[in-house]
């Protein structure tokens, strides 16, 4: 800190402040309080947006969510959504058929962030409506955890969310019963009437004779 004998001012002249300390005048450069870089502003960003549309997800998922709310699980959902808005396939204009970030995200607690697996991929279909393509049932069983016979009951949610749009969000809930005796069952794909539109985020969620429940599919676009 350089001191200043010649000049008696106080107060900020070209981006220099001078005052007095102690009884003694001094100077400093100005500094950048209140200022972020631009890597600290995106961070924020990216923070702040993947909370809000956590925020969003869940709201929408509500039915099919374990309760309690589930602090853990909003921790580890606001991370995935982190990790794929640090993707930058949210400013891209072309569709994205796969959010890794987002695809075996498990709901249920005490489960880490890509701990639910089911054989159950999402598509579009020509017209950008959501397609769950639903396996052929037959030994070993391509879901688990499940009986080995039964009736396999099926709790899907689609939400489909624009993201600059805070009350834009698209919601459809169905449930499926597959009754299951060990004979082997056809494929089947089940149309979800949430179609792809630009700028939106889509999520396939579904939870599996009310045990497992995580999310199955998300694309962009």
């Amino acid at each position: 800190m350089a001191k200043q004998k010649d000049l008696q001012l106080e107060g900020t002249y070209d981006g220099v402040i001078f005052y007095k300390w102690r009884g003694k005048y001094c100077m400093r450069a100005k500094g950048l309080t209140g200022k972020q870089s631009p890597v600290a502003r995106q961070q924020a960003s990216v923070l702040g947006q993947a909370s809000a549309l956590s925020a969003r997800i869940r709201r929408a998922l509500k039915p099919l969510l374990p309760g309690p709310a589930n602090r853990p699980m909003m921790y580890r959902l606001n991370h995935s959504l982190q990790q794929w808005l640090r993707t930058g396939q949210s400013i891209q204009t072309g569709p994205a058929d796969d959010i890794a970030a987002l695809k075996g995200f498990s709901f249920s607690p005490g489960k880490k962030a890509g701990a639910f697996y089911a054989a159950m991929p999402v598509s579009r279909s020509a017209d950008g409506n959501l397609v769950l393509h639903i396996p052929a049932f037959d030994s070993p069983n391509p879901i688990h955890p499940l009986p080995f016979d039964g009736n396999i009951r099926l709790h899907i949610m689609a939400v489909s969310c624009k993201l600059d749009d805070a009350h834009d969000n698209r919601v459809y809930e169905t449930n499926l019963d597959i009754q299951y005796t060990g004979s082997p069952l056809p494929a089947q794909d089940l149309l979800l009437p949430i179609q792809t539109m630009p700028g939106c985020i889509n999520i396939v969620a579904l939870g599996v004779n009310g045990m497992s429940k995580g999310v199955v599919g998300a694309v962009w676009n």
